[in-house]
């Protein structure tokens, strides 16, 4: 079940890519009904930065295999974390009162849910799985 031992499926990174774009629809769905603008946007706003940034990183990862060092994972990473911020910083700066940090927060957050949301369906499938083979050898 170790990733790096290469014990998951070809799929998962795509999954998780299209998990984030939904989780981030599903956000600004609730967020338009119970919310205000500021709010809406600021979830638009965290979010499109959050899921550019997964794409980022699953570029980042391929080109490890490519070029056989982590380096280039970091300097990716730090090059977007520094992009994002200063994105977010400019929309706040440029547009004030238009966006709500606490929206941008949870704009943010498609990323970790997504991932927990995958984690969890990693586990019950294989725990499916397991049980399917151990009811197929005591037959």
């Amino acid at each position: 079940m170790l990733i790096w031992q290469g014990n998951i499926d070809k799929g998962l990174g795509k999954r998780f890519i299209i998990t984030c774009w939904a989780m981030l629809l599903l956000e600004v769905a609730a967020a338009n009904i119970w919310w205000t603008p500021q709010g809406v946007k600021g979830i638009l706003l965290g979010g499109i930065i959050a899921n550019l940034n997964i794409i980022g990183t699953f570029r980042d990862t391929n080109r490890i295999v490519k070029f056989k060092t982590a380096l280039v994972y970091y300097i990716g990473v730090l090059t977007r974390l520094i992009l994002a911020g200063v994105i977010i910083v400019t929309f706040l700066k440029k547009f004030p009162g238009a966006f709500s940090i606490l929206g941008i927060f949870i704009g943010l957050s498609v990323v970790p849910i997504a991932f927990f949301l995958l984690v969890f369906q990693v586990v019950l499938t294989r725990k499916r799985l397991e049980e399917q083979g151990s009811n197929s050898e005591e037959s």
